[in-house]
């Protein structure tokens, strides 16, 4: 299919540049034409001159990127809610934030939802092609915009949410900053000794012809194997990571990592209560726009991100549909904390289940982030201590020999 580079510009007078795919000029010329622009140019574009656009599109904007974060996300929520709110149609506000946003990835499936609304979808069908995308947290909540026709107010608090998950992955990521570069110095020191350093001393030592010590011994055939197997030793540890990926992905690992991780010393509690403030907090953002908490339930669910607590989600909303009581068969399955089930509870009685949720997940997020922080507070002298045990050892055993030689001499 042919591409064309063309330049127009809207009712408001706003120029329009893009390059798009299209089997004929003159079918190019009808779809923006329904799209209420009015044509400047259009140029059909060789193979060079794509490459070309495309690097010239690249350089000319650095900021840009293909993946699509959960900053740009959180960037199209915000901007939607505020143009939507503004008085500016779906339509207008779709195209003029494709425009704005620095994910290419992002901007292509904004212009293709707003060609879809325009063949009669509705924005929650638009997204819902893009799973990968597009949550099922997001699906749900536009849904009930569109279904409550208050889709400014719910996508204001999608908003909300995603910029307090953004400041807190932004927290840890920070706090994780200073023990990664204690392993990754580690992680060189150890290479530059074992590489270069380890092999020096072998042939200073065998010109002495003494007899070394077990340790040492130990350590320069390690050496040895690591230099003569250095090849070796980097496509084994890419098979291990690759095969790593790969049973990562496999349902059967899936389903056996996600009850073993929640019993790991240390690390399981923390992974538990990471879980349970993105429960709490998707079934606050749901039920605060207004979903019935079977809908609200179904939706976090599937967005919860482990499959066995996405079972039990699952059995809970099944029990509720049928007319139980949700505190009560919280506290029933026996995995989640009675916090969570009591507050369900009040919830329940006082009518106030959104703000109760609120109350809950606020709790689990300082929660975690305490967890966190004294984990990485107590690691940060583990690896020390780790690194001058390694490094000591190897300075020990290369000092042994010496002792040695110099007794001999």
């Amino acid at each position: 299919m042919p591409r064309y580079s063309y330049i127009a510009k809207t009712k408001d007078s706003v120029r329009v540049k893009d390059v798009t795919l299209a089997n004929s000029k003159s079918e190019l010329v009808s779809r923006l034409k329904s799209r209420g622009l009015y044509i400047i140019s259009i140029k059909e574009l060789g193979e060079k001159t794509q490459k070309a656009s495309f690097f010239s599109k690249s350089l000319s904007a650095p900021g840009r990127h293909t993946a699509v974060k959960l900053h740009d996300l959180t960037f199209l929520a915000r901007n939607l809610a505020t143009t939507l709110s503004s008085g500016v149609t779906l339509l207008r506000s779709l195209e003029i934030i494709s425009f704005q946003a620095e994910s290419i990835k992002l901007s292509k499936i904004l212009r293709t939802c707003n060609e879809d609304i325009r063949k009669g979808l509705s924005f929650g069908e638009a997204i819902a092609k893009y799973p990968n995308v597009f949550s099922s947290l997001w699906q749900g909540i536009v849904q009930v915009g569109e279904t409550s026709g208050n889709l400014p107010f719910v996508l204001d608090k999608l908003a909300d949410y995603l910029e307090l998950r953004m400041e807190f992955e932004r927290k840890i990521k920070s706090a994780l900053v200073y023990p990664s570069i204690l392993i990754g110095a580690a992680g060189i020191a150890i290479f530059v000794f074992m590489k270069w350093i380890l092999p020096k001393f072998t042939v200073i030592f065998d010109s002495f012809d003494v007899e070394l010590p077990l340790f040492t011994k130990i350590l320069f055939a390690i050496s040895d194997f690591f230099v003569n197997n250095f090849l070796v030793v980097l496509i084994g540890m890419a098979l291990f990571v690759a095969a790593c990926f790969f049973i990562k992905k496999r349902d059967l690992f899936k389903n056996w990592w996600d009850r073993v991780c929640f019993k790991i010393p240390v690390l399981g509690p923390v992974m538990f209560t990471f879980f349970l403030e993105r429960i709490t907090s998707t079934i606050y953002i749901l039920l605060d726009s207004g979903l019935p908490i079977v809908f609200a339930l179904e939706v976090t669910a599937n967005s919860v991100g482990n499959t066995f607590l996405k079972k039990a989600i699952v059995f809970v909303k099944e029990r509720v549909r049928q007319g139980a009581s949700l505190s009560d068969e919280l506290r029933k399955i026996n995995i989640f904390p009675l916090l969570v089930s009591e507050m369900s509870k009040i919830g329940e009685e006082t009518g106030t289940m959104a703000e109760v949720f609120q109350r809950v997940s606020l709790h689990y997020r300082k929660d975690l982030t305490t967890r966190v922080e004294r984990m990485i507070a107590a690691f940060e002298p583990l690896m020390i201590i780790f690194m001058g045990v390694i490094i000591g050892g190897i300075v020990i055993s290369l000092f042994l020999p010496l002792f040695k030689i110099s007794t001999i001499g």
